[in-house]
């Protein structure tokens, strides 16, 4: 039987970070599912979710075993039923996120008990790029082409030139 994973986030944009976590799980797994989360509670996106569906395709073209790339708005536990898989891939850069994700895990454990977390530690060379980071980076005319990839780079120059015309 084929082992399906969900690897969840915003990906506004998706960095190298979610790169190396991506290409990692799929030496572990059959098939990944990529879920972009519509909306987060604690920040406002600046790419739509429909962009961040399409970077994320473009990043990951290289790549085998990704079975699918949607978007999501629900809970994980969920989606993960709905998916019907039982396997979460959370990225771990620090304690901070380890503390975090412990909590989520334990939520989405009760709300789906044979749901469970697979923490991967980022490796030491993407384990300080973030999304927010890159953002506030590129918002201020900084260079953030190391933590992309060229596509996804060049998008958002864009998405923040257009921003800063506003």
């Amino acid at each position: 039987m084929k082992k399906t994973a969900i690897y969840p986030g915003t990906f506004d944009p998706i960095t190298y970070g979610h790169l190396d976590i991506i290409t990692r799980a799929i030496k572990i797994f059959d098939n990944i599912i990529i879920a972009v989360s519509a909306s987060n509670l604690n920040k406002k996106t600046i790419f739509s979710l429909k962009e961040r569906i399409k970077l994320t395709k473009l990043a990951t073209l290289h790549l085998n075993n990704i079975k699918k790339i949607i978007g999501f708005n629900d809970l994980l536990a969920n989606l993960a039923k709905k998916e019907n898989t039982n396997i979460l891939i959370r990225g771990v850069r620090t304690i901070f996120d380890f503390d975090y994700e412990i909590k989520l895990a334990a939520i989405n454990k009760q709300i789906y008990p044979e749901l469970d977390s697979i923490f991967l530690l980022s490796s030491k060379e993407t384990s300080f790029i973030s999304s927010s980071f890159v953002k506030e980076i590129a918002k201020y005319k900084g260079n953030v082409e190391p933590y992309l990839p060229k596509e996804i780079h060049f998008a958002l120059l864009e998405k923040i030139k257009k921003i800063n015309t506003l």
